[in-house]
């Protein structure tokens, strides 16, 4: 009877590691919850430590970004560009990075007696290096009123 514990043990031993690896052992293994399956995802994008593309990017400590996602921008210039003062309608003006900068964005500005009649109906990145703005009259005026376009353009790749 001594030496039969020692058999019986190991016998169930090997009975459980190969219930383990049969569809009943993977059967009681899902039954189990694993919260931290998805742990790293938010709806199906993973968390990485630095910036990828389709991947989601922790904040630092500082509750920042950290500065290598703004390592590619740098230098930043605001050129403008001012239409004539008048009151015809519509008015487009064209904003220029300089050489060897591109735009990430820009707006636009109405001044004038006519400006409460005028919307700007267009602002938007007409190549990389350029910024354009149109305006019109919604309601014809007699006022004058001039649009000034302006660009935010970085160095970067």
């Amino acid at each position: 009877m001594k030496h039969r514990l020692p058999i019986v043990l190991s016998m169930t031993a090997l009975v459980v590691a190969i219930a383990g690896i049969t569809p009943l052992g993977q059967a009681a293994s899902d039954a189990i919850p694993r919260f931290a399956r998805n742990a790293d995802r938010v709806d199906g994008l993973h968390a990485s430590r630095s910036p990828k593309a389709g991947r989601l990017l922790a904040l630092n400590a500082s509750k920042k970004f950290p500065p290598s996602v703004l390592s590619g921008l740098s230098a930043l210039e605001t050129p403008t560009a001012v239409s004539a003062q008048d009151s015809s309608s519509p008015k487009v003006v064209l904003v220029n990075c300089p050489a060897g900068k591109r735009v990430v964005g820009g707006g636009a500005r109405v001044i004038g007696a006519g400006a409460s009649e005028v919307t700007v109906s267009e602002a938007f990145p007409s190549t990389p290096a350029q910024w354009t703005v149109r305006a019109v009259e919604a309601n014809a005026t007699g006022g004058s009123w001039l649009l000034t376009g302006f660009a935010f353009c970085v160095a970067g790749t």
